[in-house]
């Protein structure tokens, strides 16, 4: 009877092994491991209404790429910028811009909605920042920008 053990026990364990394996990856080739995942399709193009976004306020769209909350801005009559919603610190949803600025309701870090440069931390890196062109009444997000 205890050799029936040993081996239910010896077969667990090499069950185990071979989830591990499967789980962590070991064993598939490495060509496989590095080949860079296909881009996220890009999805029409996102516009919105320039009346829809006074001075000092916002718009909110979302990214056709990766479905995030975009705000669309104009800080200054005809300036428009848009900021990622997403927090550079830990990924929380900043709220809409107010006041000039973009509050983090998880850690208190705030953003400037014309520039999405950190006013206070604890986030270090600003929000992403996408391009935005007019076309005639309406505003086209673009890509975000490097």
């Amino acid at each position: 009877m205890d050799g029936g053990i040993a081996a239910v026990a010896m077969g667990g364990a090499g069950l185990l092994a071979g989830s591990l394996t499967a789980t962590f990856g070991r064993g598939e080739p490495a060509a496989k491991a590095k080949q860079p995942a296909a881009p996220a399709p890009a999805g029409p193009p996102v516009t919105v209404d320039a009346a829809s976004v006074p001075v000092g306020g916002s718009a909110q769209v979302k990214d056709p790429a990766s479905g995030d909350a975009v705000y669309v801005v104009q800080p200054k009559a005809g300036q428009y910028c848009a900021f990622s919603s997403v927090c550079t610190h830990s990924g929380c949803a900043v709220d809409a811009p107010k006041n000039g600025q973009l509050y983090c309701p998880c850690h208190g870090s705030r953003f400037d909605a014309a520039t999405g440069a950190v006013l206070n931390g604890p986030a270090t890196k600003p929000l992403p920042k996408y391009r935005v062109t007019k076309e005639g009444d309406k505003l086209r997000l673009g890509p975000p920008e490097s």
